[in-house]
């Protein structure tokens, strides 16, 4: 008998890749979900990124979903940082209930924004929302914003991981499409109708607490908090894991 349970989608941050991700997917795939977790356009180290915006990333999500949706599957899609703008634009039509009006099965049934940009205005953009200069972490060079010597010695409370662990994740860190960060957003957190859980890491330097929250707020998200900074999946296997909690309780519902 096929599983009942809703494919979880994983979309990662700005700079990031799937493969930061593991302790959230491989746990989930344990469980028995099906997990998708592809890499954004938007986000890579040639110039194929090069303007690439959240749009593309939306696209390529739903690339790899909507085979699974047509089978009448459903999703919860699960977004970290960056990933919240994607997140919210790739549900625009293909809510169950979006696709249930047009004869259509399956559908995006939650969103969950991980300490994301659930951007709650038409018109804003990332970079608009963190002061509309770009913070010492990243610079611009040509059609891409690279992150700087500042990107964890600035967060190291931020990031509770070890130094050692610090030095070797920035050899796997990648570019980001510079139009991802600036572009106006179009489709927004408060536009999606399907259920929204936003989780709050409280010890979050780079996207604050009271950000987060008055973000939740103004998109009618439910609030869950965590102790944890702007990457719990990377801290610990208990701070993943409390990630995952929540992820499966709203997967249950």
């Amino acid at each position: 008998m096929a599983s009942s349970k809703p494919v979880i989608v994983i979309i990662h941050g700005a700079f990031f890749a799937p493969v930061h991700y593991r302790k959230l997917i491989e746990p989930l795939r344990a469980q028995g979900y099906v997990v998708l977790a592809p890499p954004m356009p938007s986000t890579g180290l040639d110039d194929t990124a090069a303007g690439r915006t959240y749009v593309d990333d939306a696209k390529r999500i739903l690339e790899y979903l909507i085979p699974y949706l047509d089978e009448g599957k459903e999703a919860v899609v699960v977004a970290h940082s960056q990933g919240g703008i994607s997140a919210s634009a790739l549900t625009e039509g293909q809510t169950v209930e979006d696709r249930k009006a047009k004869g259509l099965k399956g559908g995006v049934k939650s969103v969950i924004y991980l300490t994301a940009l659930a951007i709650p205005t038409k018109g804003a953009s990332l970079l608009g929302l963190v002061g509309g200069t770009p913070p010492p972490i990243y610079k611009a060079e040509g059609p891409f914003y690279v992150l700087t010597e500042h990107a964890f010695a600035q967060n190291d409370a931020n990031m509770q991981i070890s130094k050692d662990d610090q030095i070797a994740l920035t050899k796997t860190l990648v570019h980001q499409s510079k139009a991802s960060l600036e572009i106006p957003v179009h489709f927004t957190a408060a536009d999606v109708t399907a259920s929204k859980t936003y989780i709050v890491c409280l010890e979050d330097q780079g996207l604050p607490a009271q950000l987060q929250e008055s973000l939740a707020e103004a998109t009618g998200c439910r609030v869950v908090k965590i102790k944890s900074g702007h990457f719990p999946f990377l801290e610990s296997d208990e701070k993943a894991q409390e990630v995952i909690d929540v992820i499966v309780d709203v997967a249950g519902k």
